[in-house]
């Protein structure tokens, strides 16, 4: 009989966490050492948790219990999942480094709970950076969700293609990507070096906690069952989906555990791994971007025609250089190069961009000196503004509540990334998509999005598309998206060397940068 040794939280009526992982283990034969990383009465997302905590020293003292008793000796794997805190981490890690001092076959499987969309992460940072640091080197496999790949690998994840990107960059001799997206649902990936094996499933709604608890545990007793990680996969994955089906039916939001055990074991209905879906790489994409919110909308546009636009949520700027379109060009409605010395009207972009713009001028502010991009407080950049230049324009506070992603882009750009990434401003391009007419009406208002869609339609985008759901995990980002589809519309042109060029000869700054405005 297999052992597992498994650290995790315990929940008195909710089943995730080593509640969950417990039951399917045992029912599929494995013995289960089980040492609880906290104690709940139930979990947080019901309300007060009832939560009774285990520090470290706890956590160590039971282990040594465990050894004590002679119980190490049969322990085939160790699964680890929720933890309270960074110090718990540190003693899971030693716990992890004897085990296998004792026994050098032990199977280590790393659940790395920290975060999920839409929130991010919902542990502390001590906590995320520990397992990273602490965990994750140490397993043979870890079971992160797609928003917890993407934060470890610290790329991306946006498809199939791109999670096997990232997960071959962590080194890990195994990665199961949950909760991957898919073209039309679900994909759940087993990924290694050298091969990669996905199955995809119904995405239900409203899918209770616990899921991926349980799919660490159902996938660790397959392989110690001596299953290979591509049968594992397909048989923990129908497991999975038909406990979700089960769910879906009774309108439980508990895993129905219970009533789904025989499936747990032999899931009735099978599904079947194929190879992921790679990016298609022979189109040639274009990205425009406007911030929002917390974050960034990219809109792509493929210019040999044959995919339609794509918009895509970004958290990061640079992010956009790592999605599957890999575009050749992006244009961002943000400055790209900084004045030592703060002048009135800002850099000679700008100045020259507002006598295109008549009635839209004022949506063109003046950047900051970068000595003031780099303050940390807005008193302290009107300050560092007004000294840097004798003419020094003050500055408003919605500027400085663009600093963030000014700096953002200003940390990492240089002069050899200024031949892919591109300033533009979308009041320009939509002038220009008006033949110099700038729009009558703000944005913000429903006749000035009329004006700013029949543009963007005049130069082929797709109405459906203009349609597209705007709520993202930063909000409803209806303006940042045409606003980015106007970005779009400029790297193309950048593209194929036809954008207008604001001033004619652009001034570099003093990191070599080309002050310009295109559109």
């Amino acid at each position: 009989m297999k052992t597992v040794l498994l650290l995790s939280s315990q929940s008195a009526t909710s089943h995730v966490g080593a509640s969950a992982a417990t039951f399917a283990l045992q029912r599929m034969g494995v013995e289960v050492i089980t040492l609880p990383t906290v104690l709940l009465g139930r979990h947080p997302g019901w309300g007060d948790p009832g939560m009774v905590e285990i520090d470290a020293d706890g956590l160590s003292r039971m282990f040594l219990a465990v050894q004590a008793q002679g119980a190490l000796d049969r322990v085939d794997a160790v699964v680890t999942g929720y933890f309270r805190s960074s110090r718990q981490i540190t003693a899971a890690a030693a716990m992890i480094d004897y085990t296998r001092a004792a026994k050098k076959d032990v199977l280590v499987v790393v659940d790395p709970v920290m975060g999920d969309e839409p929130d991010g992460l919902y542990v502390p940072d001590a906590v995320a950076e520990a397992l990273i640091r602490d965990l994750v080197p140490r397993a043979d496999i870890i079971t992160p969700n797609a928003w917890e790949l993407a934060h470890i690998a610290d790329r991306p994840v946006f498809d199939e293609g791109s999670a096997v990107e990232a997960a071959r960059s962590l080194n890990c001799p195994l990665v199961i990507a949950t909760s991957t997206p898919s073209a039309a649902q679900c994909a759940t990936l087993a990924i290694e070096k050298d091969s990669a094996w996905c199955v995809s499933t119904p995405c239900y709604k409203n899918v209770p906690r616990g899921t991926g608890d349980l799919l660490t545990a159902l996938f660790t007793a397959h392989l110690l069952g001596g299953k290979t990680n591509r049968a594992a996969l397909e048989t923990s994955v129908s497991s999975i989906d038909m406990v979700l089906s089960e769910a879906q039916r009774l309108n439980t939001p508990e895993l129905p555990l219970v009533a789904t055990q025989d499936r747990l074991v032999s899931p009735r209905t099978g599904v079947s791994a194929r190879p992921p879906l790679q990016a298609r790489r022979h189109a040639r994409w274009v990205a425009g971007m406007d911030g929002c919110p917390g974050g960034w909308i990219a809109v792509m546009l493929d210019v040999t025609g044959q995919h339609t636009p794509i918009m895509r949520p970004l958290r990061g700027f640079w992010d956009v250089l790592l999605t599957p379109e890999r575009p050749e060009i992006v244009a961002v409605d943000m400055p790209i190069g900084f004045l030592e010395k703060a002048v009135r009207g800002g850099r000679g972009c700008e100045r020259a961009a507002r006598e295109r713009l008549g009635p839209r001028k004022s949506s063109v502010f003046s950047s900051p000196s970068r000595r003031a991009l780099y303050t940390t407080s807005y008193e302290a950049a009107c300050a560092a503004n007004a000294k840097s230049g004798e003419h020094a324009p003050k500055l408003s506070q919605q500027t400085y509540g663009l600093f963030d992603k000014m700096r953002e882009i200003d940390a990492r750009i240089t002069p050899d990334l200024q031949s892919r990434v591109f300033e533009t401003h979308p009041e320009l391009c939509f002038t220009l998509m008006r033949e110099g007419e700038p729009c009558a009406h703000s944005k913000k208002t429903s006749d000035g999005e009329h004006e700013r869609i029949e543009a963007l339609q005049k130069i082929g985008f797709d109405p459906e598309f203009l349609k597209t759901e705007t709520f993202t995990p930063f909000g409803n980002v209806r303006d940042d998206f045409l606003d980015a589809c106007a970005c779009a519309w400029s790297a193309q042109r950048i593209l194929f060397d036809a954008a207008e060029i604001l001033p004619h000869e652009p001034a570099r700054d003093a990191n070599g940068l080309e002050m310009a405005i295109r559109g």
